[in-house]
């Protein structure tokens, strides 16, 4: 009976399907409207754009106006009005006075060099002018070795003396004084160097400058005369000491000591 019961509903299903294809393909010949299928979408189809309302963001402003690249100029000076008065210029803070330096010569101190005295004196300034002492020194051999006496001097000590030299305020020799026991040659020479240093100006530590000087003469084995008119002079002077020199052609050399005195 159950075996009855399945055919039956399997005949009754065939029925009903033979029916609607009976009758569902003629009607949609008849109208003509195509089988409702689903369209294909191209795979070259663009997509469908979007549509919708648009605003714009406002541009974030930078804390730092360096971060940003932007040179931040100078606030300009603000146009004066032509109708108004011009503005004034604030006053500048004025200058503070720098205290002059302790370089002024002493007026008319009567201290020798080498008294201890700091202070410059006679012509201060003048790029021209030199050190007395240093002068007197390099001028000695120079002034001294022109003087034909120094040929026939014996060899040995040729005594010592001092100068006093005085300088007027423009750093001029006012005054000149040979003391002491030199020889004739020697306190000739110094003379010599007075009369050669006048004309120039100088420096010294005082306005009074006493100066020492002790001679001598010796044989000089190279300037003998045999290797032509050798001639040779030199002088420095420093630390409060000089020492002065000249070799004439016959063979004698000349050396002086140079000290500053009181």
């Amino acid at each position: 009976m159950r075996r009855a019961l399945v055919l039956t509903l399997a005949l009754s299903a065939g029925v009903h399907a033979a029916v609607l294809v009976r009758f569902a393909i003629p009607r949609a010949a008849a109208t003509g409207e195509p089988a409702e299928t689903s369209p294909a979408t191209p795979e070259s189809a663009e997509p469908a754009p979007l549509f919708g309302e648009t605003f714009e963001l406002p541009a974030p402003e930078l804390a730092d106006p360096l971060l940003g690249g932007a040179t931040q100029e100078p606030p300009s000076a603000p146009a004066p009005d032509p109708e108004g008065e011009s503005p004034r210029p604030q006053p500048r803070p004025a200058a503070r006075a720098l205290p002059a330096p302790s370089s002024a010569p002493a007026a008319h101190g009567e201290g020798a060099a080498g008294s201890g005295t700091s202070s410059v004196y006679g012509a201060v300034g003048d790029r021209s002018a030199v050190d007395l002492a240093t002068a007197f020194t390099r001028g000695f051999p120079q002034a001294a070795s022109a003087d034909p006496v120094w040929r026939t001097v014996p060899l040995g000590d040729a005594g010592t003396g001092s100068v006093r030299v005085v300088l007027d305020e423009e750093g001029r020799v006012e005054s000149a004084e040979v003391s002491g026991q030199p020889s004739p040659a020697l306190a000739a020479g110094i003379r010599r160097t007075i009369a050669l240093l006048r004309a120039r100006r100088f420096t010294s530590r005082g306005r009074v400058t006493v100066l020492s000087f002790a001679a001598r003469i010796t044989p000089d084995s190279v300037h003998d005369g045999l290797h032509g008119d050798v001639f040779a002079i030199g002088g420095s002077f420093a630390g409060g000491e000089g020492q002065a020199f000249f070799a004439l052609a016959t063979g004698r050399r000349i050396d002086v000591r140079v000290r500053i005195g009181r």
